[in-house]
């Protein structure tokens, strides 16, 4: 009976730790902080943030490229990747925004430079459509 409780426990474990794809970081919450103190965020501007006011300033830029690098959803070299935006936005936002949506900012901003520019336009793009692309998840 106890192997039988063993085996389960495994299972259980399994299925827990194979909802994360190998690509998603196993440090979230210590890269969001991380991100927030290089990028000199305010508790002020983090419920800003958190409320979907997002104003376009070099803080809130370098804290949206900081979180894309760290989190996998961006790099110069492999480009933007909606679904795993999409995937991150799911379990940490509570936000499913359809993938062809974020897929149609990211398109509509791929000629945006600087990176950080970019990674603004693809947010502020999602944030503004959220209310018709997206919905909260319980």
């Amino acid at each position: 009976m106890n192997k039988l409780r063993f085996v389960l426990l495994i299972c259980c474990f399994a299925t827990i730790f194979a909802e994360l794809p190998d690509w998603y970081p196993k440090n979230e919450l210590e890269i969001e902080e991380t991100c927030r103190q290089d990028a000199s965020i305010t508790p002020e501007t983090m419920k800003k943030i958190m409320a979907y006011e997002v104003d376009d300033t070099p803080e809130i830029r370098a804290f949206l490229l900081c979180l894309a690098h760290n989190k996998n959803v961006f790099r110069s070299e492999m480009g933007f990747k909606a679904d795993r935006l999409q995937f991150v936005m799911q379990k940490r936002s509570k936000l499913d925004c359809k993938l062809d949506f974020i897929e149609g900012c990211g398109n509509k901003s791929k000629d945006v430079e600087p990176d950080d520019a970019m990674i603004f336009a693809i947010m502020q793009c999602i944030l503004d459509g959220r209310e018709e692309n997206c919905k909260k998840i319980e």
